[in-house]
């Protein structure tokens, strides 16, 4: 699939006994090739309802776009009234919509304002009650891609600061630092993002830059805040001194980023790769636990596997 040619959307607005308003697409593998699901005004059946409910994740063509907003709109509108557990979905689509278009993108007029929003839509789902907070950990998507994983990211991030009491203010930062957390790869090359497999050392040494990439294009944002641009310089750094960009070590490493750093290696763990399958919750917890005590903050690892009793 190419990132520029289709969009997510919420699977929601599609109700059986109407017409498709667009034409509507399903991942069929790890190299992210589409299939048609649903032609255009063709009947919404049953047996699509149930096709659907199995998909993780549907997607419609960017042409599509400007529909399926002025569709999306309608249907926030109507769930004004509708239990928080069921707007879940909604904030999900409605984010990865606005991060797929920051890392096309990053330097457009207003994305700091746009991931701000996503943020605060997340932080009201989060803070609402427990039950929302895992519905909205359960439909993070496990298919890898560079823009589902940073709001996966800052999901957990979210989830985790939230269960540590941290106040709204610092979860507003926590989580827009988690959710830019990544923006630096939009500077590296496509071929070294999406590579199958192992990097070379000249590409993993191109890949190290995205950290410094992406404090700088969220200075360029207009973001100072200084939590925020820590989580995305820093979340790289391992407690042991042995990460990149600064080597820096335990305590001297910003909490954001340390935060932000373990979410981040939870994610990647539980994602579906092309060479690899994804790790159950229990699996990853392990072997960070295991394999990656002195890269990580053994306090919020801990904090984390209570979270997710």
């Amino acid at each position: 699939m190419s990132e520029n040619k289709f969009m997510r959307i919420n699977k929601d607005i599609l109700l059986q006994g109407t017409l498709s308003p667009f034409e509507v697409y399903f991942p069929t593998s790890l190299d992210s090739q589409m299939e048609l699901c649903l032609s255009k005004e063709e009947v919404i059946t049953l047996n699509h309802m149930d096709f659907i409910e199995e998909k993780r994740s549907l997607y419609i063509k960017q042409h599509d776009k400007e529909l399926y907003k002025n569709i999306a709109f309608t249907y926030e509108a109507s769930l004004k009234r509708t239990p928080y557990e069921k707007k879940t979905h909604v904030v999900y689509a409605k984010a990865t919509n606005v991060i797929e278009e920051l890392f096309h993108n990053p330097e457009t007029l207003g994305g700091n304002e746009k991931a701000k929003d996503v943020v605060d839509d997340l932080v009201q789902t989060i803070l609402h009650d427990e039950y929302t907070i895992r519905s909205l950990m359960k439909i993070a998507t496990h298919d890898y891609y560079t823009h589902t994983h940073s709001l996966n990211v800052s999901i957990y991030a979210l989830s985790l600061g939230a269960y540590m009491k941290l106040t709204k203010e610092q979860l507003s930062e926590l989580g827009e630092s988690a959710l830019l957390h990544d923006l630096g790869k939009s500077k590296i090359a496509v071929e070294i993002i999406n590579k199958n497999g192992k990097l070379t050392d000249e590409e993993f040494t191109k890949m190290k830059k995205h950290p410094e990439l992406g404090f700088h294009l969220a200075i360029a944002m207009g973001i100072k805040n200084k939590n925020i641009l820590h989580g995305i310089r820093y979340h790289h750094e391992k407690m042991d001194g042995s990460g990149y960009p600064s080597k820096l070590k335990k305590q001297s490493i910003p909490l954001f980023a340390r935060i932000v750093g373990l979410c981040d290696i939870f994610d990647a763990l539980t994602s579906k790769r092309s060479y690899k399958e994804a790790m159950t919750t229990f699996e990853a917890l392990s072997l960070i636990k295991t394999k990656m005590n002195n890269h990580v903050d053994l306090n919020l690892l801990n904090n984390m596997i209570k979270m997710f009793k």
